[in-house]
């Protein structure tokens, strides 16, 4: 810029949003180092490690052996391009390094995003503040998971929607649309959004004709379909048309299936990740439809289930729908695999710096809401119709704290507007009591949010579970003794204490832990392992008849499975009964096919 001439508005937002970006990313680079001694750090669990193994086979084969896609495939591609250009040892580091710069994206773009739906760049640097100090952002930042690109990758497309409402030109309606199928390939509900985006595209800041309006609304879906068009060729080549992923049918399914509680659960007892419940759904669909299916049509059948669901009790539809509203302004973390509350106080302390509780951002957004609608409706309503699309996500199948961060998200330019707002009239003398009360109110519903932030018991346990792998025993035991020792005792929390006595040969003591455990209540399917670890404790402690009763009781109990039959297999073949030992091996063999010890252990057998 000449000396003496002054900058644009445009060249003023650009460097503001990159002094956010920079400022964004730099303060989270304490919890990024922290983040290095965090157990979670070393092994990942369900959907981070589905993506990981999805990602290596995406760096290693390419498209080449990948089906049609179950879940939006963005994140994954773009983790096998790190995969590919770091050696294995930065590789992990290079993965935290793209969500803090995702992260940051999204927080610095909001800056453009206030300028370009308030007119006035106060109100997205206010939400860029809130964002960055919500402190859920900054720690899935850090994790495998797709919600850094996704939050990134929605800023973009609502700041070029913005764009194209201000200067409407096919251009800029292309644009739009572009933007918002890539957000779509991070994470396909967006799609739910497109009506909504493309009305605003027809009906801009500025006034059209009705031909030219028709002409923005083509740009836009032309942009649109070519930002989802990788997905969708992809799809149609392994002979399915599957827009971006085919994953809706079965998700509405968990989120709306008799005895949902709004949370996520798993569509079967054995599905533990991404892979093994889409391996699951489609069993499941095919054995009722007695033939292949393909993932459109499994995703189908899911949604039919749903639907029917709904339908069979419409009165207990809508109290699920009240769970999961409640589950939305849940001032803490409804979290389902990761707990920021735990990790934050055990491990990245630096989080700390990032105290904005869930309410804070739940209550001034809606404020803000509220006040864009009743000044400036024509300009923002796009942006409350986003929010709007956010939470039709949630209500449509189910909330924790990484799904619930786009609607956060989504809130924070209304945040900002509420406090801009603010400001603005208390420098003017206008209302200064209502705004005071308002304030207070605010600052003390953030102030009990804080203090219900605060890990579950099966937080506790997930992470003791972890600590358990990488044999950290005492550690995982520390880690349980708010649970083990709360009234009434939680029953997870004790058999997750057994099995770490058991590892360090302490079989008394682990015994009296599964016994307990047992007494509590284990949830249903959960209570078979625990009677079987029981045995192997008691056996171990000199106590064989109490080992045998526990062994049948496993056995007897409808939930047993192959490791049950096998487990007390090698009990009754230490014991020198031959034959019973030959029948629980069959029936373990019969039960699961693919498990090895149990055939190893009947070919052992038979060369004796």
């Amino acid at each position: 810029m000449e000396p003496g001439r002054k900058s644009t508005p445009s060249q003023r937002l650009w460097r503001i949003s990159t002094f956010v970006f920079v400022l964004a990313f730099l303060a989270q680079v304490p919890a990024w180092w922290q983040y290095s001694r965090d157990p979670y750090s070393r092994t990942l669990v369900s959907d981070a490690l589905s993506y990981e193994q999805w990602a290596s086979r995406l760096a290693r084969d390419g498209l080449s052996r990948e089906p049609v896609f179950h879940q939006a495939p963005l994140f994954p591609f773009a983790v096998s391009g790190i995969y590919r250009a770091f050696p294995p040892a930065l590789q992990r580091h290079a993965c935290v390094a793209f969500g803090v710069a995702c992260t940051s994206f999204a927080v610095a773009t909001l800056v453009w995003i206030g300028a370009l739906f308030f007119g006035a760049c106060a109100p997205g640097v206010l939400a860029a503040g809130v964002v960055l100090l919500h402190g859920p952002f900054a720690f899935h930042g850090l994790k495998l998971l797709p919600v850094p690109l996704a939050l990134a990758t929605q800023a973009g497309a609502l700041a070029a929607l913005g764009a194209a409402r201000q200067r409407p030109t096919l251009l800029t309606a292309g644009l739009a649309g572009l933007g918002l199928g890539i957000g779509a390939l991070a994470r396909a509900e967006v799609l739910l959004f497109a009506p909504f985006a493309a009305a605003a595209v027809a009906f801009p800041d500025v006034s059209r004709t009705r031909a030219v309006r028709a002409v923005l609304v083509l740009a836009f879906t032309v942009g649109l379909a070519a930002g989802i068009a990788p997905a969708t060729v992809h799809n149609l080549r392994r002979g399915d048309f599957v827009l971006v992923a085919s994953s809706g049918g079965e998700n509405l399914y968990i989120g709306n299936r008799k005895g949902a509680r709004g949370d996520y659960s798993p569509i079967h007892p054995k599905a533990g990740d991404i892979f093994s419940e889409r391996i699951l759904a489609r069993e499941l669909a095919e054995q009722e439809a007695g033939r292949a299916l393909s993932a459109q049509e499994v995703s189908a059948y899911w949604r039919r289930k749903a639907v029917a669901a709904i339908l069979a009790d419409p009165p207990g539809w809508l109290r699920l729908l009240g769970l999961k509203l409640a589950r939305v302004a849940d001032p803490g973390d409804p979290t389902d695999i990761y707990s920021f509350p735990l990790e934050r106080s055990l491990y990245l302390t630096a989080l700390f710096l990032f105290p904005l509780p869930a309410w804070f951002l739940l209550l001034s957004g809606s404020a803000g809401v509220v006040l864009s609608l009743r000044r400036m409706a024509q300009r923002t309503w796009p942006l409350a119709a986003f929010a709007l699309a956010q939470l039709m996500v949630l209500l449509l199948f189910f909330v924790n704290t990484r799904l619930r961060l786009p609607l956060m998200f989504s809130l924070a330019p209304f945040a900002g507007l509420a406090m801009w707002e603010g400001a603005r009239a208390w420098r003017a003398s206008r209302r200064r009591a209502s705004w005071a009360i308002a304030a207070l109110a605010l600052l003390g519903a953030s102030a009990v949010g804080a203090a219900l932030t605060k890990p579950q018991p099966r937080d506790l346990v997930r992470l003791a579970s972890v600590l358990s792998t990488q044999e950290r025993l005492e550690e995982g035991l520390r880690v349980l003794e708010p649970a083990l020792s709360s009234s009434p005792p939680y029953a997870p929390a004790l058999d997750e204490a057994g099995w770490l006595l058991q590892k360090k040969g302490e079989w008394a003591g682990a015994g009296e832990m599964y016994v307990r455990a047992l007494a509590a209540g284990m949830p249903a399917g959960r209570g078979v392992a625990t009677r079987t670890r029981l045995a192997i404790a008691l056996e171990r402690s000199g106590d064989p008849a109490g080992a045998a009763a526990q062994h049948s009781a496993a056995v007897a109990d409808a939930d047993a499975d192959a490791g049950t039959h096998y487990e007390r297999a090698m009990f009754l073949l230490r014991r020198g009964e031959r034959e019973a030992a030959l029948r629980d091996l069959k029936e373990a063999t019969r039960l699961d096919p693919a498990w090895p010890p149990p055939r190893e252990a009947l070919r052992g057998l038979a060369i004796e």
